[in-house]
């Protein structure tokens, strides 16, 4: 099972960590004597999984609670099987890591503890947090946990190339005319340069797009879940302009499969990512600065997800309130986990001088610029079936096809529509 998650390359060594395909136990401080025991499951595997270590190993230092967090890390795909297996088996991790549009499946099929009365107890209070992930934080009424941070796409754009181009950059593209005369003005004739990194096989393309059909009113699902509305003129406008970047306009490469390396390798001007890659383009020496995804169409709108922090069903009471007391903790110390790139939900942290103050929040800020519209992966049942990154799904292969010009953009709809509409009506929940 693959989830359409950050899509994390490790680059810097100060930082990366290379973890068993299955799971790895990480090195955890001695804990004090008679400490109880938190298990806390991830699939963090990239550097900001160094991050959450260290805020882990600093609650193990501080907390009052006499309590001991121990940390597996899991890749993604197996993490998903493994925690429902052990739930199911009456062995759960206590916490665990998963993202926010998850939360209806894993709260349907009993892996989370509702946490409305956990929350009481550790006083745990999302109230300040961005009004989408106040909602999605809760299933059929209930609260399944809390989001740590909201990650965005933004745009990232190597001032080195922009610089040689004659653009100004102190005043980035903002709309679809200034973006287009920038990326032409980036790109060069003979393919060694493209002023935009727009992937045909990656799923960073697709949140870029998802972010349009918002920006055009183009619908992806109806309001309750259970019916696909992507086949649509409206929809069809934003993949034909995502399309034209590669085939019309020229200014981004045929069949890109890995945008990140190609921004590395000075190979285009501007690529689209999330802020968890922050690091990765500093470590690798890249000249960039960052800016809000700019209104290609109708009105400001990106794609996004959340880092979710979650109690796992379980019959022990007392392990469901220490997991909770972590999460507490975890959520007031998101300035810790901001240091990776991410940008914290509780709007007292990310507004505290802890955050706005560090060394890399002149990148972060565009993100933070970005959550008024911020728009999540659809918060369904379905969703890791449906919008799963690496796997054959009716919509990876149609958008692929409309990019890679195997369809044209008015098939690729109606054959992703038809497509995951089959996988919603045959999901038994």
């Amino acid at each position: 099972m693959f989830v359409m998650v950050a899509a994390l390359v490790l680059v810097g060594a100060n930082l990366s960590a290379v973890f068993a395909q299955d799971a790895t136990p990480e090195a955890t401080p001695a804990c004090k004597e008679g400490s109880a025991e938190v298990t806390f499951w991830h699939g963090l595997t990239g550097p900001d999984g160094a991050y959450l270590s260290g805020l882990v190993n600093q609650y193990n230092a501080e907390n009052t609670d006499n309590l001991c967090v121990v940390v597996t890390t899991y890749n993604w795909d197996v993490f998903f099987d493994k925690w429902l297996s052990g739930v199911a088996a009456g062995n759960p991790p206590d916490a665990v890591v998963l993202h926010i549009n998850e939360v209806p499946q894993y709260a349907s099929q009993g892996a989370m503890a509702p946490m409305d009365d956990l929350a009481t107890q550790v006083g745990l209070d999302i109230s300040g947090f961005p009004q989408t992930q106040q909602t999605y934080s809760h299933y059929d009424g209930e609260l399944y946990g809390a989001p740590l941070d909201v990650h965005p796409i933004g745009m990232y754009i190597n001032t080195d190339i922009a610089t040689a181009a004659g653009l100004d950059v102190t005043n980035p593209p903002t709309d679809q005319a200034s973006f287009l005369d920038w990326a032409q003005k980036m790109t060069k004739d003979d393919g060694s340069q493209y002023g935009v990194c727009f992937a045909s096989v990656n799923v960073q393309s697709f949140r870029v797009w998802y972010g349009w059909l918002w920006q055009n009113d183009a619908p992806f699902i109806s309001d309750d879940g259970t019916t696909i509305t992507v086949n649509s003129p409206a929809a069809a406008e934003t993949l034909q302009f995502a399309s034209d970047l590669i085939s019309r306009y020229k200014v981004a490469p045929e069949g890109e499969q890995d945008p990140d390396t190609d921004f590395i390798n000075g190979k285009c001007g501007i690529t689209f990512q999330g802020p968890w890659y922050i690091h990765g383009f500093i470590d690798a020496g890249v000249p960039f600065i960052t800016a809000p995804q700019p209104v290609m169409f109708n009105h400001p709108g990106v794609w996004a997800s959340d880092h979710f922090l979650a109690v796992s069903e379980q019959s022990d009471m007392t392990r469901e309130l220490n997991a909770a007391k972590f999460i507490k903790w975890t959520i007031d110390h998101a300035d810790i986990w901001g240091l990776s790139g991410m940008v914290p939900a509780d709007q007292t942290v990310r507004e505290g001088e802890s955050y706005t103050g560090s060394d890399i929040y002149q990148y972060q800020k565009a993100f933070v610029d970005e959550l008024d519209y911020t728009h999540l992966t659809p918060v369904i049942t379905q969703s890791t079936e449906i919008f799963a990154e690496n796997n054959q799904t009716p919509l990876v292969t149609n958008f692929q096809a409309a990019l890679l010009g195997a369809k044209d953009v008015d098939t690729a709809l109606a054959d992703m529509q038809a497509g995951i509409q089959a996988v919603l009506d045959a999901d038994p929940s």
